[in-house]
């Protein structure tokens, strides 16, 4: 790419601006993503790329500024109709895919099914998927195998030929959210590939992602955003893994001087293991060992597709193991399922609150959902014995409103999740498996969840499997780091060395590329 012929602008803002009340997530965004080029959109939680993507796909309406789309001002509020047929395309994590039907199917509940008179043609309907399989290098696919029943990296190539179908040569934007973190690594390059033909074909990719390996392999530019405002917007070859870790985290390496207070207040020291699992794997995490102490908070973090959810999962019950033990108190478990692991005085609070709790149900059932035997009496349920309960669960969570007849559906999410927390925090555990337990609630209930967590880690020694992607909520709360990258242990902190920069850099850190990444990565920079 030569500065004398330079690319078509696809997408260009100009001085985006997005408020959700008092709190601004984009600050005067301006921003050009050009055609045939991979443009990686990175940044941490809560960065502002994701409602940057929302407001191009018109979910959300900006505050303020403007969307050119090939040079053309886009009439806001747009619709998702109005974008996607000025040739804007979007495949998200969660593929939108229904995996029992075919992938004919698929494609024409999105696209349209081809018609002869009132009646399905299902002749042109197969050459038509056969069409669009093709486009992305999915030429031996059956348009009529089941979803279900193609692997990771085909079904995502299926979402993605469902998004390209009718994009015009050089004027098209594909704009791909986290495509690989459902991926097995063997299967990346492979969809990395696709990218890299659609880009030559002329195609504009928006690449969010936070996995700098992939980045560096096959991005042309890379724009990292922080806190709304754009803090790094140029070629790849201007950068760095260092320099970029760096960038998206906003930390110096300097700014960190003794322990956090939480954790200095604690004086943690280790009892014997409680759960032990060796060479533990599922879909994504593999060969997993790990050791969890009675009275630590062990804390497992990643980035998205690091596999650290699901290592919650297999520990529970809610998701077969298979290969690998896992041992309870020195008891190697033949069975493990969420009945069974309660009954050993396991909990678990998962990432998705509607699948800890019933939203229909008032507070006491909420609360009392994991413990009902304890008020049953003589077969029967006691509503006194619950009420009894929930009240002082309220008062020790500060649930409000401090009604137990209140449906959880009413609550606000931090309260939601302090209720979801006390089902679990009435029984007496042994351990406790948080995913994500402060996501989406405020800093006042988060310091609320966490002090209940960890008074309970004080009085009973209870132990802590803290499954969290915020990397500042685990240097102040964790005794002891893992950091996972695409289903693998990559290193371990403690003491002294849980910072904020070691962990940031052990999660970004650029994993050894495949002799194709490389020779892919060094053709680019030369062409630079």
């Amino acid at each position: 790419m030569t500065a004398s012929v330079l690319p078509e602008t696809s997408v260009e803002l100009l001085g985006l601006t997005k408020d959700f009340g008092i709190n601004r997530v984009l600050n005067h965004v301006n921003l050009k993503f050009q055609a045939g080029t991979i443009h990686a959109l990175l940044g941490a939680n809560g960065s502002g790329k994701s409602t940057l993507i929302k407001i191009l796909a018109g979910y959300h309406v900006p505050t303020s500024g403007a969307i050119r789309l090939h040079g053309e001002d886009l009439a806001l509020p747009a619709t998702p109709r109005v974008v996607h047929d000025a040739g804007v395309r979007f495949v998200h994590q969660d593929l939108g895919l229904v995996s029992s039907m075919s992938v004919a199917d698929n494609l024409a509940l999105a696209l349209g099914y081809e018609r002869k008179a009132q009646t399905i043609s299902w002749r042109k309907q197969r050459e038509a998927a056969r069409r669009d399989l093709a486009a992305v290098g999915l030429e031996d696919v059956d348009p009529d195998t089941t979803v279900k029943d193609l692997g990771p990296v085909q079904q995502t190539l299926v979402a993605m030929a469902r998004a390209i179908r009718g994009l015009e040569p050089g004027r098209g934007v594909l704009v791909l959210d986290e495509p690989t973190a459902r991926l097995p690594n063997a299967q990346v390059d492979e969809l990395l590939d696709r990218c890299r033909a659609l880009r030559d074909q002329g195609v504009a990719l928006i690449y969010v992602s936070h996995r700098l390996d992939e980045v560096f392999a096959m991005a042309d530019k890379v724009t990292v955003l922080r806190d709304g405002n754009i803090v790094f917007d140029d070629v790849i070859g201007a950068t760095n893994e260092d320099h970029l870790t760096a960038i998206i985290t906003g930390r110096t390496g300097d700014a960190e001087a003794g322990l956090p207070a939480a954790r200095a207040a604690r004086k943690y020291s280790p009892g014997p293991a409680k759960v032990r699992l060796r060479g533990v794997c599922g879909t994504l995490v593999k060969d997993i060992d790990l050791d969890l102490h009675r009275g630590e908070v062990l804390a497992v973090t990643g980035l998205i597709g690091s596999g650290r959810s699901e290592l919650g999962r297999l520990i529970f019950g809610t998701q077969k193991i298979t290969a690998g033990t896992v041992e309870h108190n020195g008891q190697l478990l033949q069975k493990i399922t969420p009945e069974s692991s309660i009954g050993r005085g396991i909990g678990y609070v998962p990432q998705d609150r509607r699948q800890a709790a019933v939203p229909g149900f008032n507070l006491a059932d909420n609360l009392c959902l994991a413990g009902l035997e304890r008020h049953m009496r003589k077969g029967f349920l006691s509503r006194a014995s619950q009420r009894r309960a929930t009240r002082q669960a309220i008062q020790d969570l500060d649930v409000r409103p401090a009604d137990p007849d209140r449906t959880l559906k009413e609550l606000s999410g931090g309260n939601q999740q302090k209720v979801i927390l006390g089902k679990w925090l009435q029984l007496d555990l042994d351990v406790l498996i948080l995913d994500e337990p402060t996501y989406g609630v405020d800093v006042g209930a988060r310091t609320s969840i966490l002090a209940s967590v960890l008074e309970r880690v004080a009085a009973s020694g209870l132990s802590v499997l803290l499954l969290d992607s915020d990397i500042d909520l685990v240097a102040e709360y964790a005794d002891r780091v893992l950091v996972m990258r695409r289903g693998q242990i990559v290193k371990e902190l403690s003491g002294d060395d849980i910072t904020v920069d070691g962990i940031a850099a052990a999660s970004y850190a650029v994993q050894p590329q495949t002799p194709d990444l490389v020779t892919a990565g060094a053709e680019k920079l030369e062409e630079k």
